[in-house]
């Protein structure tokens, strides 16, 4: 009996979004803790934290006064959607390059639909790495993705979750 993967989706999630783009934009940002604010107060919530900030437990929603009394060297930087969107726009272009985009779920997730030869594991992986690297190569050095693959986009995105950041997962049904 031959075991088929069924893989129909490909999930992509630019995880800490905010943060990773300010990161990217300004390098003396990275490896830091930093939380993306509305405003800068310390009586607002994180809109979005780093890595960095994550592993110290300031996440998104975190009150800034609380995350200080956490880590008090913690960096706060002002929103600038108009940044995020360019970045957006970036990024959108170079998956299309690979492969076309079915669904922009929202500002950092993306699902593409599998065809043909796309469905081939090997053939999948390996589109799947080409667009990190293109990534790297034409939008930034520091963006980086998760991406899933799986039967249905759900699972796919539930895939994209399993290994953050920067990683790749295939959760596949054997026929």
């Amino acid at each position: 009996m031959k075991i088929t993967p069924n893989l129909k989706w490909l999930y992509l999630d630019f995880n800490s979004y905010f943060a990773t783009i300010e990161q990217q934009v300004n390098p003396s940002l990275r490896n830091k803790a930093i939380a993306i604010v509305p405003s800068i107060t310390d009586y607002t919530c994180a809109i979005a934290a780093s890595y960095e900030a994550k592993k110290l437990g300031i996440k998104t929603g975190t009150m800034i006064y609380k995350a200080k009394k956490i880590f008090p060297q913690l960096i706060c930087v002002q929103a600038d959607h108009k940044k995020y969107i360019y970045y957006h726009h970036k990024l959108i272009r170079e998956i299309n390059k690979y492969i076309p985009i079915e669904q922009v779920c929202s500002i950092d997730e993306v699902a593409c639909k599998l065809l043909g030869k796309e469905c081939d594991p090997r053939t999948v992986v390996y589109k799947a790495m080409a667009i990190k690297k293109g990534i790297k190569r034409n939008v930034g050095d520091y963006i980086s993705c998760s991406i899933g693959i799986s039967s249905n986009k759900f699972l796919a995105k539930t895939a994209s979750n399993l290994k953050k950041p920067n990683g790749l997962k295939i959760i596949s049904k054997k026929k």
